[in-house]
C-alpha cells in the first residue's frame, strides 16, 4: 500500500517545500531524494528520531562554531558506495578509485573527531574506526588527499622504477640511433613489468578494502543518516518548527499551525496570515465557509503538517499531536485529466475508489476539497452527502469542504470559517467606496476555524455580493429566495 500518491504530493507542493532542506553531502542528498515515512507501529522509533533532533537542535542553538565544522566536512562526501561494492564483488578498482577511497577515509577520520567530542549528542553517528585501512592506503604516513602505488607496497616495484629511471636518464642523453631504438626496447619491456606488479599491488589494496567494506557502508549509512537529521533541524530551526508529539491515539491537534508558502506570500504583501487550529478524529469533519473563505489553504495546511510529521520532520504550528497514518490522499479540484479525457468529477470518481480499497485495509488522513464541484449543484449534494456519511463510519481521518446545504449530520464534526460573521458591514462598505475589489472584503475576512454545532453552511455569498456592489434589485430577489427556502 502506497503511503501518498503523486499528485497529492504535487497539490501540496511538498516537493517544493523539501528543497529548502539543505544536505550537504551525496548522502545526505541521496535520504532526502528517496524519502520514506515512518510506519504505523514504529512510534518508538519516530520519538527516538525526534529526541535526537531536539538534542541537535539545541547543540547547534549553542555552537554555531562547530556545527559549521560538522558541515564543511559534510561537503566533502561524495556517493562512492559503487567504488565499495565493486570492491566486495572482486572487481580490481584502479588508483583514481583507490584515491576516491583514501579521500573519503580521511573525512570520516576528521568527522568522526567532532562527533566523539560531541559523543552526548552525536552517540548514534560515531564512526566505526577506519584507521587501519587509512594507514594501508596511506604506507608512508603522509595524511594528505593523494594517493599512487606507493614503492613501499613492494620491493619489486622499487627495483622495477630504479631500473625505468636509469634508462630515462641515458635516453635524455643518448643521440646514437641504434642505442636509442635498444633503449625504448627496454624501457618498454620495463612498463609492462612495472604495469603487472601495480596490477599485483592493486589486486591486493582491493581484497584490503573488501575486509573493511561491511565497516565502511556502515559509516556511509551513519553519515547520510547525520546530514540529513541536521538538515532537518535546520529547516525546523529557520521557520520556527517545533517537535510534535506522537499520540497513539487515532486524533490530530493543531494548533496555529501554518502554511510557510502561503504564510510567507501574505508576508511579502503586508497581510495578515491567520494559522489554523483544528482538532480531527476518526470519522468525517466537515469545513463550510465562504469560497473565499481560505478552506483550501486550511486543508493544505493540515495535510502538510501531517505529511512532515509522518516524514519525520518537526511540523510548523504552536501544538502539534499527530499519530502515525498507513496512507494520505489530498484530493481537490485540480483533478482534471486532460490526457485520459476526463472531467474534474470523473476523475474525483476515479481517485474515489483508489481510496475506498485503502480505507478498508488501514487508517490514514483523507481529504477532499469541495468534493463535486464539478457536477451540478443538486447531484453534487447527494455525492458529497453519501461520501460524508460513507467515510464517517470508517476507521480513517476524513475531512471534507463543502458550500452545499444539508450534508453535515449530527454526528459529525463541522467547522466553520468565521468569514464575515463578526464584521462591520457598514465599516466595510466606507471602505470600498475607496477601494471597490475583491481584495479588500478578503483583507477584512476572518480565516479562523471556530466547531460549529450548526448543520447548514453559513450563507456568506449574497453577503460578499451586495458588497462588490449586486444591483439592489437582483439583491431583493435573491433575498426572496432565501426566505422562500426557509
Amino acid at each position: 500500500m502506497k503511503f501518498i500518491d503523486e499528485n497529492s504530493l504535487n497539490r501540496l507542493n511538498f516537493k517544493d517545500l523539501l528543497a529548502r532542506v539543505d544536505v550537504f553531502s551525496a548522502y545526505g542528498k541521496n535520504k532526502l531524494n528517496n524519502l520514506e515515512n515512518f510506519l504505523v507501529g514504529e512510534e518508538e522509533k519516530l520519538e527516538e528520531e525526534f529526541e535526537r533532533m531536539q538534542k541537535i537542535y539545541d547543540f547547534i542553538s549553542e555552537n554555531k562554531k562547530e556545527e559549521m565544522e560538522i558541515e564543511i566536512v559534510l561537503h566533502r562526501f561524495k556517493d562512492i558506495k559503487k567504488l565499495i561494492e565493486n570492491a566486495e564483488a572482486g572487481i580490481i578498482l584502479d588508483t583514481v578509485d583507490i584515491f576516491e577511497i583514501k579521500a573519503q577515509l580521511m573525512a570520516m577520520v576528521d568527522l568522526n573527531s567532532y562527533l566523539l567530542k560531541n559523543k552526548e549528542v552525536f552517540s548514534n553517528f560515531v564512526l566505526k574506526d577506519m584507521n587501519e585501512l587509512f594507514k594501508i592506503l596511506d604506507p608512508n604516513d603522509e595524511k594528505i588527499a593523494t594517493f599512487y602505488i606507493y614503492e613501499a607496497y613492494s620491493v619489486i616495484l622499487k627495483e622495477i622504477r630504479r631500473q625505468k629511471k636509469e634508462v630515462e636518464n641515458r635516453l635524455f642523453n643518448e643521440t646514437d640511433y641504434e642505442i636509442v631504438k635498444r633503449l625504448k626496447d627496454e624501457r618498454l619491456s620495463i612498463l609492462v613489468d612495472e604495469e603487472k606488479e601495480e596490477f599485483k599491488i592493486r589486486r591486493n589494496l582491493t581484497k584490503a578494502i573488501k575486509s573493511y567494506a561491511e565497516d565502511f557502508l556502515t559509516n556511509v549509512e551513519k553519515i547520510s543518516n547525520l546530514d540529513f537529521i541536521i538538515a532537518k533541524v535546520k529547516f525546523a530551526k529557520e521557520y520556527n518548527g517545533i517537535r510534535p508529539e506522537v499520540s497513539k491515539k487515532k486524533e490530530i491537534i493543531l494548533e496555529d499551525a501554518i502554511n510557510l508558502e502561503v504564510k510567507e506570500l501574505l508576508e511579502a504583501k503586508n497581510k495578515k496570515y491567520t494559522p489554523i487550529s483544528i482538532n480531527l478524529n476518526v470519522g468525517t469533519t466537515m469545513i463550510t465557509g465562504a469560497n473565499m473563505g481560505g478552506k483550501s489553504v486550511a486543508l493544505k495546511t493540515i495535510a502538510e503538517n501531517v505529511l512532515l510529521f509522518q516524514m519525520g520532520f518537526f511540523v510548523f504550528a504552536k501544538y502539534a499531536s499527530i499519530p502515525l497514518l498507513d496512507f494520505i490522499f489530498f484530493v481537490s479540484d485540480d483533478m482534471q485529466d486532460i490526457s485520459k479525457g476526463l472531467s474534474t468529477f470523473g476523475a474525483e470518481i476515479i481517485k474515489l475508489k483508489e481510496i475506498n480499497s485503502y480505507v478498508k485495509n488501514g487508517t490514514g488522513l483523507i481529504v477532499f476539497d469541495e468534493f463535486a464541484r464539478g457536477t451540478n449543484p443538486k447531484e453534487g449534494q447527494k455525492f458529497v452527502k453519501a461520501l460524508a456519511k460513507y467515510l464517517n463510519d470508517k476507521s480513517s481521518i476524513s475531512i471534507i469542504t463543502t458550500h452545499f446545504d444539508s450534508v453535515v449530520e449530527n454526528n459529525m464534526k463541522h467547522y466553520q470559517v468565521v468569514g464575515l460573521k463578526n464584521l462591520d458591514f457598514e465599516k466595510l462598505k466606507t471602505k470600498l467606496q475607496v477601494n471597490n475589489s475583491l481584495e479588500t472584503i478578503q483583507d477584512n475576512m476572518d480565516f479562523t476555524l471556530e466547531e460549529s454545532m450548526d448543520t447548514e453552511v453559513p450563507k456568506d455569498a449574497l453577503n460578499i455580493a451586495k458588497l462588490i456592489g449586486l444591483d439592489d434589485e437582483i439583491s431583493e430577489m435573491i433575498y426572496k429566495e432565501y426566505e422562500m427556502e426557509e
